[in-house]
């Protein structure tokens, strides 16, 4: 298969490294690093052995990209908002959509957009940063769960699958998409948000007097929001992402590399729109609403400052 990887940033980049080592085609569609990745390549460091592409096929405008078999959707959810109209040049008839980006509702609304392609969903469990341009670090982890909204892709969700366990990448599958959004919102929601407002990492964040109770808190309402709309998890998977999360490499979520970037912060997709879908469902998740307007008020008074 060839590959676009829309958005070259921490995620992007670094899977779309790993495919490229694996010996596929893969396309960086690249912003402000356009010059510097042209120039000296691309870099990824990571303890699973460091990835250095030489010449790379990267370009920086949408309409010079050639056709793809799958476009990694990369980039934050706060670029959806021009998303459609940058891909339309890069989506033919049977392109498909895989988005690797954090949150809830991408997969229907990208399915709205393209109704005849196929569109699957990645969840990636991987800690990684841009260190400079052209330079990404791995720190931790790295595995993907795929899963697809329509039970036609189930084959192209499996091809992927194996295709890239066969590039490194640890790969699972889920039946149930929304579910495994769910789930992943089991960490992003308290973590990605605390460290922002408590200004720490995911170690303080475990380790800290009273943090860890804001983080439980925090996730015992996800498992509520999540059982209310139909997506059941059972309370083990809350015990394992603790534990997981305390034996990981310490590590500043997204969030608050955006944060501390000046950037704006991922507040729709990750809370906005799960908090909507539980409370639609009977279920108002109450300290996660707080969470979502103490960012708001953050980042308006940071953009201020930027």
């Amino acid at each position: 298969m060839t590959f676009t990887v829309f958005g070259t940033g921490a995620v992007g980049a670094y899977y779309g490294a790993r495919l490229a080592r694996a010996g596929h085609t893969v396309h960086f569609l690249v912003r402000s690093d356009y010059e510097v990745i042209k120039e000296k390549g691309l870099t990824v460091l990571s303890p699973e052995g460091d990835i250095y592409l030489d010449k790379p096929s990267v370009f920086n405008s949408p309409e010079a990209v050639p056709p793809s078999d799958v476009i990694l959707i990369a980039l934050k959810t706060t670029g959806n908002k021009n998303l459609k109209e940058q891909l339309k040049p890069l989506i033919a008839r049977n392109t498909a959509i895989l988005i690797l980006q954090n949150g809830m509702g991408m997969e229907e609304e990208m399915a709205s957009w393209f109704p005849s392609n196929p569109v699957l969903g990645g969840m990636c469990f991987i800690c990684s940063r841009k260190k400079a341009p052209a330079l990404i670090e791995h720190l931790d982890k790295g595995a993907v769960t795929l899963g697809c909204g329509d039970e036609r892709d189930r084959a192209l969700r499996d091809s992927l699958y194996s295709l890239f366990n066969e590039a490194g990448i640890e790969t699972s599958v889920v039946e149930n998409l929304r579910e495994a959004r769910w789930r992943k919102l089991l960490w992003n929601i308290p973590y990605n948000g605390l460290s922002v407002v408590l200004n720490s990492d995911t170690r303080e964040l475990m380790t800290t007097e009273g943090a860890r109770e804001l983080v439980e808190g925090l996730m015992e309402e996800v498992l509520a929001g999540a059982a209310a709309c139909r997506c059941p998890i059972e309370r083990e998977a809350m015990e394992k992402m603790l534990h997981y999360t305390e034996i990981m490499t310490p590590y500043e979520p997204s969030m608050k590399q955006d944060y501390m970037a000046g950037r704006p912060m991922e507040i729709e997709y990750m809370y906005e729109i799960p908090l909507a879908q539980a409370l639609e469902n009977g279920c108002d998740m109450k300290k996660v609403r707080m969470l979502k307007d103490q960012l708001h008020f953050i980042q308006n008074r940071n953009l201020q400052k930027h």
